[in-house]
């Protein structure tokens, strides 16, 4: 054991209080110093900071999710602010500027979360097919619904020429953005609404081939009548008739029956097209038929009732509204085909309810910019332009509504009509006008709006009787 001298233990005894001593200042100055880093620290994360980075518009939808979903789950795990800037009307800019506010950490993680979303985007590109004009009332579909299905079902955004053009078998361009992926899956769904369109379009051949030329003429049906005291007149029902689209684009259309050039009936081209041949069949057959040809005899018989009638000039069966009658004739008028004729009272048959289901197909018009030339229209004239429009005929032209005017209190598209068949259009107006049969006439029309909506005769004079 080490034995100490008085003065060594004297000299420890004085050094242990001084090394405390140091010790403590030491830590001391260690905690001052902490506390100083903490509140730095503090001061630090505490200071506003703000980040603007860009991001290309096509990606903005990624960044937000579906109803906001994605940008929440970022401010979420960030504990940031982000939003975009609004953009300026006018501004091309193919970018987006996010804009992103918080603490330097959270801004840090927020732009990192940003950025990653960005890179993990696939690599967007663009396609253009081209597709008849005539095939975009189906690829758009009503309303702009079946565009919207497909980007919507796609993911890819589908944009389609604007402009009109006379021809419906002028090219239009269609636009897709989006992922490889999305842009097979837009053009694949667009492509079964062109087989759709071509199905319908070999069906409409074969149907127009099949139809009849109808050889009846136009008597108006606004018209009085004579009718005899037998003959009820009763209130009848409102029955659907097909309306004029609202909107000044060129539609294909027959020409079905004429009163003169002036006035009127044209059948909308479209799916309703062949299904009013289908109805057609199914009347003759069940009305042809010996079974049932002692069935819905007519009880009583109304001016303004829809019956079912031959056309005294072939044997089909059709839809007409009965117009005037007497002890011996019915005087009637066909509501998908605009033209009438005179049938035995004896002959027309009820309508049975399974045969309304489709709207009436003759839709009546006027045509502008055309007026007769000494007031009246010729025999001459109105030949003419049953030639130039192939009345009854059942070949394609196309039409487009100028305005919409007011004739027997109710409201008809006023139409340009032009004939596509041919090397060169024929504007049908311009033709008739320069063959010296009637005479074109700058007036004023209103553009069709969808505050006009068109009241159509059969629905008028059915709601006055």
């Amino acid at each position: 054991m080490i034995q100490l001298s008085a003065v060594q233990k004297t000299a420890i005894l004085l050094a242990l209080p001084a090394t405390a001593l140091l010790l403590y200042l030491l830590l001391c100055q260690s905690d001052e110093e902490e506390v100083e880093e903490t509140v730095k620290e503090n001061v630090a994360t505490s200071r506003q900071n703000l980040i603007e980075i860009k991001v290309p518009s096509d990606l903005s939808g990624a960044i937000i999710g579906r109803q906001g979903v994605q940008i929440k789950e970022i401010q979420d795990r960030s504990g940031a602010r982000v939003n975009f800037k609004d953009q300026i009307s006018g501004d091309q800019s193919t970018d987006r500027i996010v804009v992103i506010r918080g603490t330097h950490k959270a801004t840090q993680q927020a732009e990192v979360l940003i950025r990653r979303i960005v890179a993990e985007q696939p690599k967007i590109e663009q396609s253009e097919m081209f597709v008849p004009q005539r095939t975009l009332g189906r690829i758009i579909g009503r309303n702009g619904n079946t565009i919207r299905h497909i980007s919507e079902a796609s993911r890819a955004r589908v944009k389609i020429e604007r402009g009109e053009s006379k021809d419906p078998h002028a090219m239009k361009s269609i636009t897709i953005r989006g992922s490889t992926e999305q842009i097979a899956a837009a053009k694949e769904m667009i492509q079964e609404k062109l087989s759709e369109e071509e199905t319908f379009r070999a069906k409409l051949s074969v149907n127009a081939t099949n139809r009849q030329q109808r050889g009846g003429k136009y008597k108006d049906p606004h018209q009085s009548v004579d009718v005899t005291p037998q003959s009820a007149i009763g209130q009848s029902n409102h029955f659907e008739t097909m309306e004029w689209p609202q909107h000044s684009d060129f539609i294909e259309v027959y020409v079905a029956a004429v009163e003169n050039p002036g006035h009127l009936w044209v059948q909308k081209i479209c799916s309703l097209s062949t299904q009013l041949d289908t109805l057609t069949e199914d009347m003759t057959n069940y009305y042809g038929s010996l079974q049932f040809s002692q069935l819905d005899q007519l009880d009583s018989i109304e001016v303004g009732s829809i019956v079912a009638s031959p056309f005294e000039h072939d044997s089909s069966w059709y839809r007409a509204r009965v117009v005037g009658a007497s002890a011996e004739k019915l005087d009637l008028f066909y509501v998908d085909f605009g033209d009438s004729g005179y049938v035995p009272v004896g002959v027309a048959r009820k309508l049975r309810p399974t045969f309304l289901r489709l709207p009436f197909q003759a839709i009546e018009c006027q045509m502008a910019y055309l007026e007769p030339v000494d007031d009246h229209w010729s025999d001459e004239s109105i030949n003419t332009f049953e030639e130039l429009t192939h009345t009854a005929q059942w070949k394609v032209i196309m039409a487009r509504a100028i305005a919409f005017r007011q004739i027997h209190d109710c409201v008809v598209p006023c139409l340009e009509l032009v004939d596509t068949n041919g090397e060169q259009d024929v504007n049908i107006t311009k033709e008739l006008a320069h063959r010296g049969y009637a005479t074109y006439c700058e007036e004023q029309y209103t553009e069709p709006s969808e505050t006009s909506t068109p009241v159509h005769a059969q629905d008028q004079k059915n709601n006055e009787q």
